[in-house]
This record gives C-alpha cells, structure tokens and sequence, in this order.
C-alpha cells in the first residue's frame, strides 16, 4: 500500500499521480471532503489542494478572476457548483476564457457538481458554492 504525504503526490520515474480529493456530501452552507466539513464555499485545485473561494463579485457570481489559479494549472475539466439551489451564475468570460484554453467547463448544481467531479478521471479542478 502507498501512503501519500501531505503534498499529495507519488512521484516515479516517467509520470507523478496525484490523489485528488474525494467529495463524500454536501448540504446547505456545508461540505465535507476526505472527511473534512468546510463551512465556506472552496475550490479544489488540479494538484488536489482545497483553498477557500475568493469571492471578488460576492457568492452568487463565479468570474474569472476566482478561476485565474486553476486555470493556469491548465486542467482537461472544471467543475463549478452553483449552490444547493444553483443560484449562483457564471460569468460569460469564464466560458469563453475555458473554451479558448480547451478545458471543459461542467456547471451544475452543488449536489450533483460532487458526483460530476467524483467520477472524472482526468487532470481537474472545481469551485464549489454551497448555500443557495
């Protein structure tokens, strides 16, 4: 068995595995990851670390200075929650700025946006709203 350390890689010689977060539930204003409940909405970078969300425009609005770190880190797939209720919206440059960097944005409401990311296999990354 392989114990990863806090950094969350293993590292062999041709290639690096990264073990991303697991999303076990969320509910209003929660969130609970590897067994961690967070009470602010997060993202989850493509290296598998959990940062607190800027909020620049505020909770009900994802824009693209939010995104700039993950998107640097150019992963295949960004999943966004929109909260338990989907309230919050994406601006229309965070569409745009992912079709021109080729990465697949998936927008859903929080509950589902958890599964969504679960089950992606390839290098992602996600932002996670999680009252209304």
């Amino acid at each position: 068995m392989l114990k990863l350390g806090k950094n969350r890689h293993i590292t062999m010689s041709t290639f690096t595995i990264t073990k991303m977060p697991n999303i076990e539930s969320t509910s209003f204003g929660s969130i609970v990851v590897d067994g961690k409940v967070y009470s602010y909405d997060i993202i989850i970078l493509p290296n598998g670390e959990i940062k607190r969300r800027p909020l620049p425009k505020g909770t009900h609005v994802v824009c693209l200075e939010e995104l700039e770190e993950i998107i640097k880190e150019k992963p295949k797939v960004i999943v966004i929650g929109t909260g338990q209720f989907g309230i919050a919206k994406v601006e229309e440059k965070v569409k745009e700025k992912a079709k021109a960097e080729g990465i697949k944005l998936i927008v859903e409401r929080t509950p589902k946006a958890i599964i969504s990311f679960n089950e992606i296999r390839e290098k992602k990354a996600g932002l996670f709203h999680l009252t209304c």
